[in-house]
Order: C-alpha cells, then structure tokens, then sequence
C-alpha cells in the first residue's frame, strides 16, 4: 500500500495566485468593456480580430465561434453587436465572395487598439522583469495548465450526459 505522504500535492500558492491573477484579468476585461460598451465575449472577439488584422490575418465567424466556444448563432449575435457598436465591418471576402471577413474599423484601431495596447505594454513589461529561467518555468506551467484545462473540456465534451434514468437505482 501506498503511503499517502509520498504523492505529490499540488502547490496550493501557485493554484491560488493562478486563480487570482485570472480573476484581476477578468475584472480588467469587465472593466475595459464596460468603458467600450461592449461585453466580456465582444471584447475577446474584438481582440481576436484586431490582433489577427495586426499579424495581416483574415478573421471570419467561424474562428470567433471556434475561439470563444460559441454557436454560430451566437457569435452572429455577438458580431451584430460589434457591428452597431461601430468596432467592426463585415466585408466580403476577396479571396472567396461567398466568404464575410470580419474587419476593425477605424473607431476599433483608433479607439480600442491604443487602450488595449497599452494594458499589454504593461503585462509586456512585467513579464521583461523575469529572469530567462523564470520565464522558462512559467512558460512550460502555462502551457501545461492550457493543455489540462483543453483535456478536461475534450473529456467533458465526449462524456455521454446522463439522463434522469441513469444512476437512480
């Protein structure tokens, strides 16, 4: 038998500090939404967006949907939003004219891309005060907390659900 002192235990300050750093993050988003007018899933959409046009990618529905985890009913609601909002355009697409672009409007370049730009100039700057081994080290823990976080969602995705009948004998 297994002594119960020898397995690992999570370090419960890091899990702790992961959990309050995401919930600042969060609270920033609310925030800078709430200033924009725009929710918590818009402002992600719109980030997505803007740093795809920065990297001279297209963006289509499709990829907000897959991003954000949403129908494409829901993010055609969520893209209407953006779209009266004035943060985005929908274009045809020149490579494909049965395909709409998602595209930032000058407002979003002009208004949102300086705002949120500079939050990331400053995250930019903190994660600069680490050493390259520190760097490293919360790296490879990010990556690994993504990769268990997208696990846990493929293993609750492909559970079958339970119905009233199951489990009540």
């Amino acid at each position: 038998m297994k002594d119960e002192s020898e397995t690992p235990q999570p370090d419960t300050a890091v899990l702790e500090a992961l959990q309050v750093y995401r919930a600042a993050e969060a609270a920033m988003r609310r925030r800078t939404g709430a200033a924009m007018g725009i929710g918590d899933n818009d402002l992600l959409a719109l980030r997505l967006i803007l740093d795809n046009t920065a990297a001279g990618r297209t963006t289509f529905a499709k990829e907000v949907s897959a991003y954000l985890g949403v129908s494409s009913a829901s993010t055609t609601l969520l893209v209407d939003r953006l779209v009266r909002s004035g943060f985005v355009e929908r274009r045809q697409s020149r490579a494909d004219k049965r395909s709409v672009e998602l595209v930032p409007t000058r407002a979003a370049l002009g208004d949102t891309g300086p705002l949120l730009a500079a939050a990331q100039e400053q995250l930019a700057a903190a994660t600069a005060e680490l050493s390259p081994d520190e760097a490293e080290t919360v790296t490879k823990f990010l990556v690994k907390m993504r990769q268990t976080v997208d696990r846990i969602a493929a293993e609750r995705a492909i559970r079958p659900k339970r119905t009233s009948s199951q489990g009540d004998s």
